[in-house]
């Protein structure tokens, strides 16, 4: 048992490094530039939820982990280094699903990198040469507006990802060979991202039947796969029904918004946006085109980037929730996917260019471009 446990820790001490590492960013976010982050307001959240004795309304999974790890005491500041453990965990697990599944197709050296950039991918350099012309509102926030694959100050969207990037990558799997054992997964970690957070499955719950339709078309897996996103559905309703309608009405409430896409004021202000964030996606459309439009995978990240966007433009909250910003965090989610299906297409393009003749054209200014991001 010891030599096993042994060579566990000798396979993972990268992923040990990078949990370490990921204490010492949060615990500094946390305690140190607490003013510039919404971590302490999700504690306080925890603690409410915790006095009120609704432990399990909303979306509370992350919430009552943070009362389990703290023996539900409600002690601030157990809470709050609570939270940074979970953090830490959430984005250690990223960079292990990232680096298993580039394992399956290329060394585990380029996988070790491609997952450690997906851990930091974030367009710095663009928005801080725009500072200087007034873009930002506040430097604290310099991702506030763009659609960037990270962020450092959620702690719902970062405990979140995890459990929605199982999901993705039990699904592209599932485009190629429909299998029971996984739609039991791909239902777990679909249910467990909503009950975190529902931003995922709001582009998930559009883009996967697309493509599932497609791959199978009117068949028996096509009405099996559509189970995971029927109990992340009723996941989503509870999570309405204890936000909206918990005790009464607070006046919070949706609505959909498509006229401000008809106004210049509206493109004034996020046209600059949108062309900055989609600068290397675009590009890398161009190079890649003809490779990959006949891909289900690229299909599926194309919908869920438009209609992470499109939710993001269109959908908003009203009455005391509406400063909340929730209906922002889906296009993250769905960018990130966006920069790994990058990631992943030059990977295994250069791959073949260098078994062929060498760096292709294409490859040499899709990785200029990715560093250029970082």
């Amino acid at each position: 048992m010891k030599d096993r446990i042994k060579d566990i820790i000798r396979k993972n001490l990268d992923a040990i490094g990078i949990f370490v590492f990921m204490l010492c960013v949060f615990s500094y976010i946390m305690f140190v530039i607490k003013w510039k982050s919404d971590l302490w307001e999700h504690v306080n959240i925890a603690n409410e939820m915790l006095e009120e004795h609704r432990l399990f309304s909303t979306n509370f999974l992350m919430y009552f982990l943070v009362n389990v790890l703290t023996f539900f005491t409600g002690y601030k500041y157990p809470m709050r280094a609570a939270l940074v453990l979970l953090i830490s965990l959430a984005n250690t697990a990223k960079y292990v699903l990232v680096r298993n599944a580039f394992s399956e197709w290329t060394t585990a050296k380029t996988a070790k990198l491609a997952s450690f950039a997906m851990l930091f991918v974030y367009i710095i350099p663009l928005k801080c040469y725009l500072k200087p012309l007034v873009i930002f509102i506040s430097s604290d926030n310099l991702y506030l507006g763009y659609y960037v694959p990270n962020v450092w100050h959620n702690s719902t969207i970062l405990c979140m990802m995890p459990f929605a990037i199982a999901c993705y990558l039990w699904s592209v799997k599932q485009f190629e060979e429909y299998s029971e054992t996984r739609n039991k997964y791909i239902t777990l970690f679909l249910v467990l991202s909503v009950l975190v957070k529902p931003s995922f499955y709001f582009v998930y719950v559009i883009a996967y039947p697309i493509i599932i339709l497609n791959r199978y078309g009117i068949k028996k897996e096509f009405f099996k796969s559509l189970l995971p996103l029927l109990a992340g559905g009723l996941c989503l309703i509870y999570e309405y029904m204890t936000i909206y309608y918990n005790g009464g009405n607070d006046g919070s409430g949706v609505v959909i918004d498509i006229m401000q896409l008809f106004t210049i004021d509206f493109w004034k202000s996020h046209g600059l946006y949108l062309v900055v964030s989609m600068s290397l996606p675009l590009l890398f459309l161009i190079l890649y085109a003809r490779d990959i439009y006949k891909d289900r995978e690229f299909w599926f990240v194309l919908i869920m980037a438009i209609c992470g966007i499109g939710m993001m433009w269109c959908c908003k909250e009203t009455g005391p929730r509406a400063a909340h910003g929730n209906f922002n965090w889906q296009a993250i989610a769905a960018m990130w996917f966006v920069y790994l299906y990058i990631l992943k297409t030059t990977i295994r393009a250069t791959k073949s260019m260098l078994l062929c003749h060498g760096w292709g054209i294409r490859e040499k200014l899709c990785y200029v471009s990715l560093v250029y991001m970082y």
